[in-house]
């Protein structure tokens, strides 16, 4: 039987990056979030600078910059979103294997669909005010400032998801889990899938 593995998709300030952190300090397990663009960039032999402006967004058609270097694992003359996708779907199933884990987004429940895994889907929402008052507070914004970024992060992160899995980015019915951080703490949003995760 495989690892059991938890993916954690997330609306942009909703506190996702928080429960993941919690949900693995629960467990004893690690967090893979931004770490997967440098093992990305690790296994291709690329550059980091090159491909980070590319993580979680899907490709534009009228304007995208494609990538000639790197090694023979690089899907050459493909755009740097495209690339950094399959790199990273790479480095999420060879990490899926050998240890029981968080990814947070990068389409994890996508790429590891069909593999030996025990997975269980987590997807973090939370009202507009809820996330429109904890951007404030954290990134010292105004109002209007936190209303813009939370739109266009979850613009970006609709598109880089449906794009490449073809579901639906937040449709509850499509994860394990959906919780709502306005009604629930981090630290029990955290629990309860914690709780979630020794049951598989």
């Amino acid at each position: 039987m495989g690892n059991r593995i938890i993916s954690i998709s997330r609306q942009f300030g909703s506190g996702g990056h928080e429960v993941a952190v919690k949900t693995a300090d629960l467990l004893g397990i690690r967090v893979y979030e931004r770490e997967l663009i440098r093992l990305a960039c690790e296994y291709g032999e690329l550059s980091e600078k090159t491909l980070s402006p590319s993580d979680e967004k899907a490709t534009n058609p009228y304007l995208f910059q494609t990538v000639h270097e790197g090694n023979h694992h690089v899907l050459r003359g493909k755009p740097t979103s495209e690339v950094l996708f399959a790199l990273q779907s790479h480095e999420i199933r060879r990490i899926a294997r050998h240890e029981e884990c968080v990814f947070v987004g990068r389409c994890a429940d996508y790429v590891l669909r069909g593999e030996d895994v025990r997975l269980l889907t987590v997807f973090v929402a939370a009202p507009d005010e809820h996330r429109i008052q904890r951007k404030m507070a954290q990134e010292k914004l105004t109002r209007d400032q936190a209303i813009r970024l939370i739109r266009k992060m979850d613009k970006q992160r609709r598109k880089y998801y449906e794009s490449y899995t073809h579901k639906t980015w937040g449709a509850p019915e499509g994860y394990d889990l959906y919780l709502d951080t306005g009604a629930l703490s981090t630290a029990e949003a955290a629990a309860v899938i914690a709780d979630r995760f020794r049951k598989l």
